[in-house]
């Protein structure tokens, strides 16, 4: 295994998404895409920055929309077959998998996700080969399960967490903000 070292680039922590878009032809596209955060306030967005030349990249920038769904443990063998560099055809012709159409925008959703955004494009930031999309979220589906939870408890929607070249889920809970300033 190689080693770490002080000023190696490297990321943590970063949770994955299946991001949605139409090609040209009305197929849906999907691609996992793990940099993604968000800003707070009006519009509240989805900040998700996408690396090299992907067909993904140029359905954004043609149409303005995404849909963003959090990848749980379920999902990953259909997020690797959307990835280019994990992607096997005999894999991805057994996976099955239904997509309906976005209840506010025309974007792809995965029936059966946990969690999906539906976003439009209001900023495009480009630094070298990765555009930063600012995407105003215009709908929130959120499945029944979650929707019942007494609390928004990450163990439940168990998202996926990439930290290089491996796949984690989130572990136990540690207790509120404020909890640790009583001490």
């Amino acid at each position: 295994m190689k080693m770490i070292k002080n000023n190696t680039p490297c990321f943590f922590t970063q949770q994955v998404f299946l991001i949605g878009t139409y090609d040209e032809d009305g197929n849906e596209r999907f691609a996992p895409i793990s940099w993604i955060s968000y800003t707070r306030g009006e519009p509240s967005c989805l900040v998700i920055s996408i690396n090299g030349t992907k067909k993904t990249k140029e359905n954004i920038g043609r149409t303005g929309f995404l849909s963003a769904t959090v990848v749980t443990p379920d999902l990953l063998p259909l997020c690797e077959q959307f990835n280019r560099a994990t992607y096997k055809k005999e894999m991805k012709d057994k996976l099955q998998y239904s997509v309906e159409k976005g209840k506010i925008l025309d974007v792809p959703l995965l029936v059966g996700g946990k969690f999906s955004y539906e976003c439009q494009v209001i900023k495009t930031v480009e630094i070298g080969t990765t555009h930063t999309y600012f995407a105003e979220i215009k709908n929130i589906n959120v499945s029944e399960d979650i929707q019942k939870l007494d609390f928004f408890d990450l163990r439940e929607v168990n998202p996926v967490v990439y930290s290089p070249m491996n796949y984690f889920t989130i572990g136990k809970h540690l207790g509120k903000i404020g909890d640790y300033s009583n001490l």
